[in-house]
């Protein structure tokens, strides 16, 4: 089956804590908390600077093309903290590239790796994923805590241009192979990690 159609089967993933579900423009307030703090982006995306924008964003990046999109809600709160997308998908080398990005009112919680470990494990037991690859600033060491954490790998480093600042950045890759998820989930299973 095309991971497309396992996609759509699956756009709503719960977690103990987390609801990855699509995104709603009911959402812009919620985001704008983020998405407006240029802390926050530091490393992800150019800040908006207004709720106008944040509407334009969520209805033209994520409703209008929604398929591996997911907006990471708070369920104690009901209340969008972030999101979790996949940027590339690759259904001929079954692999793709997950991007993230988090309230800072919310780090430190483990609430970004529970997010990121729900996907790594639907990517490969349910859209037959074989590999997946985090892109992470060199910079961003919370980005990188959360990767490690989530049983993800340093592949290389390389120098690339941020899309969004256009400037030359230092960039580490990690990944995770569904042979790597499977001795992962055993070691933590058995108390090794």
């Amino acid at each position: 089956m095309n991971i497309y159609v396992k996609l759509a089967e699956f756009s709503i993933i719960e977690t103990k804590r987390l609801l990855l579900r699509p995104f709603d423009l009911k959402d812009a307030e919620d985001m704008f908390d983020y998405s407006g703090n240029p802390e926050n982006l530091k490393f992800v995306f150019a800040p908006h600077l207004s709720l106008s924008e944040t509407r334009f964003s969520i209805a033209n990046d994520y409703m209008k093309s929604p398929l591996g999109k997911w907006a990471i809600e708070l369920k104690s709160e009901h209340r969008l903290i972030g999101d979790i997308h996949f940027v590339k998908i690759s259904d001929k080398n079954q692999s793709a590239e997950i991007g993230y990005v988090l309230n800072q009112n919310y780090w430190n919680q483990g609430l970004l790796t529970e997010a990121l470990k729900v996907l790594t494990e639907f990517s490969f037991e349910q859209f037959g994923l074989k590999k997946l690859i985090l892109l992470i600033d060199k910079e961003n060491v919370p980005s990188k805590k959360v990767a490690l954490k989530s049983g993800y790998h340093l592949v290389k480093k390389f120098k690339g241009t941020n899309q969004y600042s256009k400037k030359i950045r230092d960039f580490e890759q990690y990944e995770l192979g569904k042979s790597d998820d499977e001795i992962y989930q055993k070691n933590s299973e058995i108390g090794e990690i």
